[in-house]
């Protein structure tokens, strides 16, 4: 009679084991989801602080650009001095200048104002400065673009 009663127990014994291990694989899925979402809302919050002066820099540039257009006029020490200053508090915040000199026209990053003789699709001239902002555009810069004719106009 006792291999009668160890039998119902050890099949008892199995199903709990199966049990167990059912519930602890869903219990890792579990972890590993919520694991997941703390990363997730992590890198929101980190963007939402990183791109919520995206705003007020879009509008610094404006003042930066008439900056140097006063600077060219001007031709000032302190004046060049304060550009500088700007330029490199933009910088350390993700502000950067796209580069356009001899360059290929890329339409992610720029918008051609107007097609003219000069290497096809290279940027013959820049007409406003574009800005980057943490890899993403914040202001296109607005260029002239070559169309492969016999002449080339310098900047």
């Amino acid at each position: 009679m006792k291999k009668k009663t160890a039998r119902p127990q050890e099949a008892g014994l199995e199903k709990l084991r199966q049990e167990l291990m059912a519930m602890e694989t869903r219990y890792k899925r579990a972890l590993a989801d919520y694991q997941n979402l703390e990363k997730r809302q992590q890198n929101q919050a980190n963007d939402l602080v990183k791109y919520a002066a995206e705003s007020i820099l879009d509008k610094l540039i404006p003042v930066l650009e008439n900056l140097e257009r006063a600077q060219t006029h001007l031709n000032d020490t302190g004046l060049s001095m304060v550009i500088k200053q700007f330029t490199e508090v933009l910088a350390s915040e993700g502000v950067v200048r796209i580069d356009t000199e001899n360059a290929g026209f890329n339409p992610e990053t720029m918008d051609c104002a107007e097609l003219v003789d000069g290497p096809k699709n290279k940027v013959v001239a820049t007409i406003s400065a574009g800005y980057n902002y943490y890899n993403k555009v914040l202001r296109p810069a607005k260029v002239t673009v070559g169309k492969g004719g016999q002449k080339a106009i310098k900047n």
